[in-house]
């Protein structure tokens, strides 16, 4: 006899646990899971827009996006501060690209001695920084390979980076922007590129005047494109800054389900 699927049911309770106090970069997952916790999130896209300079791009080098900025309620620290939903989209020889960016979980931490950032099994960027660090912080980054055979071309606009911010408390304010830096050398191991988290050159590991968002075990491979001149210019010259305000809370829903099968 011929099974057919006739009714495909699943029942779902759930309970709406709404964040409401301080956390680590790790404490909050933006996973999403059937069965066990779900994030629930209320829109709050932002978008800036950059052109690349007119440098082409030779197949096979690599773009290192990095996005990065400023609490601006430094009030509220410790505070933790999620990149998500991100982004990067343009056009380039009559292709349409649209490269899905790691999210990012930074925090200001009274407590931090150090400015660091690791790239977890999650697929997050987690950055804790002291609340005094100076400069830009960082939130997230892509390494992008260049396509072959005809690599990319100079002048490239736009290009647009797409993300979603929100924090692990109401009243946060942030600003953001980013760079794009091609290298000769790469690595898509994320935790080998030893990336800066801070502007700020006090905080170890790195105390030199880079910018947030450095690939400091990769900086002798820079060269010219995408926003940057190569040199000493590790992360391209930033786009124009866009401030965030009052950033939506993250609301974590936990969902059971049951999923039932009847065949005849």
């Amino acid at each position: 006899m011929t099974k057919r699927l006739l009714v495909l049911a699943m029942t779902l309770s759930t309970a709406v646990i709404v964040a409401n106090r301080s956390a680590s970069a790790d404490e909050f997952s933006p996973d999403f899971f059937i069965g066990t916790s779900t994030i629930m999130t209320v829109p709050g896209e932002t978008e800036t827009d950059c052109n690349f300079n007119g440098t082409a791009i030779p197949c096979g080098r690599t773009i290192w996006f990095s996005a990065v900025g400023k609490l601006k309620t430094p009030g509220l620290v410790p505070v933790t501060v999620y990149a998500l939903n991100q982004h990067i989209q343009f056009t380039a020889n009559s292709v349409n690209y649209d490269l899905n960016v790691p999210d990012g979980a930074t925090t200001w931490d009274p407590l931090a001695t150090t400015a660091t950032t690791t790239f977890t099994g999650a697929n997050t960027w987690a950055t804790v920084v002291p609340a005094t660090a100076s400069g830009n912080q960082f939130y997230a980054g892509l390494a992008f390979e260049v396509p072959c055979p005809d690599g990319l071309p100079g002048s490239i606009h736009p290009v647009a980076w797409t993300v979603s911010f929100f924090a692990d408390k109401p009243g946060v304010t942030v600003d953001w922007t980013w760079s794009a830096a091609v290298y000769t050398s790469f690595t898509n191991n994320y935790n080998a590129l030893g990336v800066k988290a801070s502007d700020s050159n006090q905080y170890p590991p790195y105390t030199n005047s880079h910018h947030a968002g450095s690939p400091e075990n990769y900086t002798s491979f820079a060269v010219g494109g995408a926003t940057g001149g190569g040199g000493s210019n590790f992360t391209g010259s930033l786009c124009s800054s866009h401030g965030v305000p009052d950033l939506p809370v993250p609301t974590r829903l936990s969902t059971w389900g049951q999923l039932k099968l009847i065949y005849r």
